[in-house]
């Protein structure tokens, strides 16, 4: 009795023992190298994942300590641990994964080997690297056929499958298993060459020899040099006084290429390739052009020269002679230019240039080639007009006469009305301009403020502005009789009416000092905003561009230097353009 009741207090105990091993569950370990050293820090990580009939979810992690162990206890006080997963990741990045089986005791051990080498054969020995070379000039030529990998006898034979080649001069690594390679040394000296092979099984060979390298002599005291004539358009250039190179010892040098290079059209450049000692070149346009001769030498010598070469503009005629005749009848003046001359009988007047001093604008000069133009003055006054003709040969001659004008007949208004019609869109009406009796309107220049104009007779009609802003239209009206009259107002193109006025002048050249200018001379140029970009332009009375330049105007006067050394004498006109607005003035070149 006693003996049955000692049997079932073991079972009881072991019962009990069981049962809290289930709950509670120690899991410790190891983590070595195939080498037999454990490793530190490495990360273990613990799941227990069997959540049948109670059971718990557990995910832990922990690391090894500085002697390759690690220990983690795992509680579960809803049910059992009864499945258990232990990873470990790999040298190469692959998990090592176990899945011990809990014992009654509670405790599970697991140790782990990571990094395993692979049970590699050894190589076979015996490989042996060896080349031979030649050389010619820069190039030099190895082979490396000689070379060969080692054996066992009853083994399989061995083969090289990698050639490494370096040269010895500091140019990238030949790589591959290139047996015969080619290399072009760029400097004569020793270099010393090394060949790596390796086997397929593994076995290693290095070889190295000491070559030299001569280079070839390339001359380096050849010279071009040539001379240059200028007839009219015409360059005559002459090469002979270049040379080739001269050494004691060596075979006598020659010139075997002259590459000429004119610059007349840059950049694209005009070049004479091959042998030329004395070419000649035609320039299409006057100017100062840099001409460069390369020459190559039978030795390899190279050389370059170069100089200017200057083409004049052909001097025009002067023979020409500008002359005119007038009327006057009140304020219309008649004149008569058929008296004016060219340069010789086969010459012949191409262009007339009036400007009758009633204005120094644009708008007052009479461009073409009107032989008998009438004028009407405005007012009573002094005129100087001149005229300047300019033949066919390019001979130019000016001719000033003064008028007075004692009365004029001109009583011509220019009116208009504005209406707006939608948002951009404005209705100008002209009908309420006005002539003498007699008289009639024959012509209409509407400017609308935009830098855009309509010419013609246009009554009324219809403007919409490309932006909302404030703008200074302007109408000028010309009568059969010669009369003229201009009228300007703003126009607002905005959502209100109520917007503030802004000056009509954003731009206006104030004096031109001195005038008439003999070398330079200084404009005084006005800007309503600062930092306004302008271009600053000089035409000549036949409307040719002569100079242009971009200045930054600060708000208020600025001054401004315009070179006009190399105009030649007679008028031209000064123009400003911004995107605020515009002017221009006359000036006379002595």
């Amino acid at each position: 009795m006693k003996k049955d009741i000692r049997i079932l207090l073991v079972l009881l105990f072991l019962s009990f023992q069981s049962l809290v091993s289930a709950n509670i569950v120690i899991v410790k370990g190891t983590i070595k190298d195939s080498s037999n050293f454990y490793l530190a820090n490495r990360l273990v990580k613990i799941y227990s994942t069997d959540s049948t009939n109670g059971g718990c979810i557990i995910s832990h992690n922990v690391y090894t300590n500085p002697n390759g162990h690690y220990i983690d206890t795992l509680r579960c006080t809803s049910g059992d641990i009864r499945k258990l997963y232990i990873i470990v990741e790999n040298c190469d990045g692959t998990k090592l994964t176990r899945d011990p089986a809990v014992t009654a005791t509670g405790v599970v051990e697991v140790n782990f080997i990571v990094c395993a080498r692979p049970n590699i054969p050894p190589p076979i020995p015996g490989c042996k690297a060896v080349f031979a070379f030649t050389t010619n000039d820069s190039l030099a030529q190895f082979n490396s056929k000689e070379s060969h990998a080692g054996s066992i006898p009853g083994a399989v034979h061995d083969s090289i499958i990698s050639r490494t080649w370096n040269f010895g001069d500091s140019t990238v690594v030949l790589t591959g298993n290139r047996i015969d390679p080619n290399h072009i040394y760029k400097k004569a000296g020793k270099y010393l060459v090394t060949l790596t092979i390796k086997t397929k099984s593994g076995c290693e060979s290095s070889y190295q020899l000491l070559i030299e390298i001569k280079l070839h002599v390339i001359a380096t005291n050849c010279k071009a040099f040539f001379t240059s004539i200028v007839t009219d358009s015409i360059a005559k250039f002459n090469s002979t006084g270049s040379q080739a190179s001269v050494y004691p010892g060596i075979a006598a040098d020659s010139i075997v290429s002259r590459t000429w290079y004119f610059m007349d059209n840059y950049p694209n450049i005009a070049t004479l390739t091959g042998n030329r000692v004395d070419p000649s070149y035609i320039y299409k346009q006057p100017g100062t052009y840099q001409v460069y001769l390369v020459i190559k030498t039978k030795l390899g010598c190279e050389s370059k020269f170069t100089a200017p070469v200057t083409i004049k503009a052909p001097a025009p005629p002067t023979t020409c002679k500008a002359s005119f005749t007038k009327t006057i009848t009140d304020g219309l003046v008649k004149f008569k230019s058929a008296d004016s001359k060219a340069a010789s009988d086969s010459d012949v007047i191409v262009s007339r240039y009036w400007i009758f001093g009633e204005t120094t604008s644009v708008a007052g000069v009479l461009q073409g080639n009107i032989i008998d133009p009438n004028h009407t003055y405005a007012k009573p006054g002094k005129y100087i007009v001149l005229l300047y003709i300019k033949t066919r040969s390019g001979c130019e001659s000016k001719y000033a006469d003064t008028i007075i004008i004692s009365k004029v007949v001109c009583t011509a208004k220019a009116s208009f009305s504005t209406e707006k019609i939608s948002l951009k869109k404005v209705l100008f009406n002209s009908n309420l301009s006005t002539v003498q009796p007699g008289d009639s309107i024959i012509q209409r220049t509407w400017k609308f403020g935009d830098n855009t104009y309509i010419q013609g007779n246009t009554i009324k009609l219809e403007r919409e502005y490309p932006t909302q802003g404030i703008y200074t239209a302007c109408l000028q009206i010309v009568t059969l009789n010669g009369c003229k009259a201009d009228t300007c107002k703003q126009v607002i193109v905005q959502d209100t009416a109520n917007v503030p006025t802004v000056p009509n002048d954003y731009i206006k050249i104030l004096a031109i000092n001195p005038n008439p200018v003999i070398y330079n001379f200084r404009a005084t140029i006005f800007s309503s905003a600062k930092d306004i970009e302008c271009e600053i332009d000089v035409y000549d009375i036949y409307g040719m561009l002569k100079s242009t330049m971009k200045k930054l105007l600060a708000k208020g006067n600025n001054i401004v230097e315009v070179q006009t050394a190399n105009l030649y004498h007679g008028p031209y006109f000064l123009r400003v353009i911004s995107k605020s607005g515009k002017d221009s003035k006359i000036f006379y070149k002595l």
